[in-house]
């Protein structure tokens, strides 16, 4: 297959499986998805592959509670794919780039990470809102009122009263100043509400953290798929200088009486190929280029080189079972998983709380009077009201069977959520061993084709035939360099899959 071909790259969709994260993570990189296909190793197990033009935003699923604040529902890490945004700030450039540089940037300019911050502080806001059911209301009213009142609207009339002659009476004034206290005594129901809101708070906390996991994949995916097509552009130019030699040696064998006409137009016809593959590769590098710069934040344009390699390491791993303990220790989604299930649990604990009865003072003092500075007197009043809910009209109930849909729901996401942090570890395994054996045969490959081309141009040299054979062994080496590119590219992606599925996408180096 033709791995310089836009359309052969884009077939390649079709191969991959699912990824799953609480968030998903990219679908920026089509063409380096596309490349890595052709060895059919996903770059993320899982990732559904979707169009550029798909919205890049992704807005979790929100509902009222019942202090009126945004609850966010547990998100299932198997929702549908979507493109990590571009960044939110822009950065000076930079002369050179490492991987590492590339992260830091993105985390520190990328929407998704931004937006995270802001969220944890709105939810931290939302935790004081639900500390204030546990500390005192204090408030302060003054007034000074001039009233007329009609007695007769009250059920008296002049004559039952000496001296009154009229039912309506005044204009007289009235002043009233005083300060008010209401404090919850005990209210299990604002207890639980505190607590709900400090798990929210958690929860916050580690979708930020995960939003940071992801926006880093992101970024090494998208450093990966720029040096993967700055490769390829190498190895087009490469193969465009070994057509133009072909091309000569045709020449020269045609007008040394050896070749034909047909030989030479067969050489250049295979250049002008060639020329095509690296127009398309240069192409392919310069959209690289522009799609990590959004990403993490680097002016459109601007010029810079890669610091970091694209070559084979070998590393040793431990065994897949130790590495699925580690991953479920580690992974932010379980840990989001986790505390939305603390948070639901809070929240249905304060749900049934609201049907007990709950004890609280109250109690203001000020003065009153005509004026202030006219009989005005200190008043006072306390007391301890305990509250009885009897009947609502069913809507404890109704909140009731909510929140306990909700906490049931959390705890199926937590558990399915352990299980496909295992499929995604055990995957990475898999690919991995699958794209090193893939280098080694696609270097392997080089070499042979490189053996064939010369034993090819020998016997063309030689005169023992035409050059049929040469330019067959040319496309040969030609698409194995391509093949080697790409399965090296593979192979780092799997590497990158690992440590995402381990949860250390930030910490990833080449």
């Amino acid at each position: 297959m033709d791995r310089g071909s836009s359309a052969d790259l884009l077939t390649g969709l079709c191969l991959f499986g699912q990824r799953v994260f609480a968030r998903p993570i990219t679908t920026a990189l089509l063409v380096f998805a596309a490349s890595a296909a052709a060895a059919q190793t996903p770059i993320f197990p899982g990732t559904q592959i979707q169009s550029e033009t798909q919205s890049v935003s992704q807005q979790p699923s929100t509902t009222q509670t019942r202090a009126g604040s945004s609850r966010r529902l547990p998100a299932s890490p198997a929702v549908t794919a979507q493109q990590v945004p571009g960044a939110a700030k822009t950065v000076p450039a930079v002369s050179s780039l490492s991987l590492r540089d590339a992260i830091s940037l993105a985390i520190e300019n990328n929407l998704s990470t931004l937006i995270a911050t802001t969220r944890e502080r709105e939810a931290r806001g939302f935790e004081k809102q639900s500390r204030a059911g546990l500390l005192p209301n204090i408030s302060g009213t003054a007034y000074q009122a001039s009233l007329t009142e009609n007695l007769a609207a009250l059920g008296f009339n002049g004559t039952r009263f000496p001296g009154f002659t009229s039912t309506f009476i005044g204009p007289f004034k009235n002043f009233d100043a005083r300060l008010r206290l209401q404090q919850s005594i005990f209210s299990l129901a604002a207890i639980r509400r505190y607590q709900a809101g400090r798990a929210e708070v958690r929860v916050a906390t580690f979708e930020e953290q995960l939003a940071r996991e992801q926006v880093a994949t992101a970024a090494a995916i998208s450093y990966l798929e720029t040096m993967r097509a700055d490769r390829s552009v190498t190895a087009a130019q490469a193969n465009v200088r070994l057509a133009e030699e072909l091309l000569k040696l045709a020449q020269d064998q045609r007008n040394a009486g050896i070749a034909t006409g047909v030989d030479v137009t067969r050489a250049e016809t295979r250049r002008a190929q060639e020329q095509v593959r690296l127009s398309r590769a240069q192409t392919d590098s310069e959209t690289a280029r522009l799609e990590l710069q959004r990403l993490i934040g680097l002016p459109l344009g601007s010029s810079f080189t890669l610091t970091d390699p694209l070559q084979f390491t070998v590393e040793t791993l431990p065994v897949v079972e130790t590495a699925v303990t580690t991953a479920e220790n580690d992974r932010v989604e379980v840990h989001v998983a986790q505390a939305e299930m603390t948070a639901s649990q809070y929240d249905a604990r304060a749900t049934r709380a609201e049907q007990l009865p709950s004890l609280e003072f109250l109690g203001d003092y000020g003065i009153s009077g005509i004026t202030p500075v006219t009989s005005a007197l200190p008043t006072r009043r306390y007391a301890v009201q305990l509250n009885v809910p009897i009947f609502n009209g069913g809507l404890t109930r109704g909140r009731i069977q909510v929140a306990s849909s909700r906490e049931q729901e959390a705890a199926l996401q937590l558990a399915s959520t352990r299980g496909q942090v295992e499929e995604d570890v055990r995957l990475a395994y898999a690919a991995l061993r699958t794209t090193a054996d893939t280098v080694r045969a696609a270097d392997q490959s080089v070499t042979l084709a490189g053996r064939e081309l010369e034993m090819a141009r020998d016997r063309f040299r030689a005169g023992l035939g035409d050059n049929i054979e040469l330019v067959t062994a040319q496309t040969t080496l030609a698409n194995a360099r391509l093949d080697q590119v790409s399965a090296l590219a593979a192979y780092n992606a799997a590497r990158l899959n690992l440590a995402a599925a381990l949860g250390r996408a930030q910490t990833f180096r080449w």
